[in-house]
């Protein structure tokens, strides 16, 4: 196996770290729900709640968990990962957008997003398969 460029391994492991912090959340949130809401209720409005819903989360749960496997593949310097990473991103960043409605874009995920795409991107010639 040829040496991974250190900036495409940390990409790799800090997409790993966060599709696994992304998916206990979701898994939490999910099989948690009344727990959950109580504890958004307790900080937000109590019309913040109204939209979720335990499919919400299921959804965002699912991609967060392929997103970890094209993370994953990523590591594996596998192509295929890419595509993974790229559309279970895509399905995180704008579910919320279409469930909850425009005020629920996260400008902070997009950017990490792209960030971490375009390093994806740079060093696809380098991904085997």
């Amino acid at each position: 196996m040829q040496k991974k460029p250190l900036l495409f391994e940390s990409a790799c492991i800090f997409s790993i770290v966060g599709s696994t912090i992304g998916f206990v959340g979701m898994f939490i949130s999910t099989f948690f729900f009344g727990f959950v809401t109580e504890k958004i209720r307790s900080v937000t409005d109590l019309t913040a709640t109204e939209n979720l819903s335990p499919m919400y989360f299921a959804m965002l749960m699912a991609a967060f968990s392929v997103s970890l496997a094209g993370a994953i593949k990523l590591y594996r310097m596998e192509r295929v990962g890419l595509w993974f990473y790229l559309a279970a991103q895509t399905i995180i960043l704008f579910l919320p957008v279409f469930w909850l409605g425009n005020n629920a874009f996260s400008e902070t995920s997009a950017i990490f997003t792209i960030l971490f795409s375009g390093v994806y991107l740079a060093y696809y010639r380098l991904l085997k398969g």
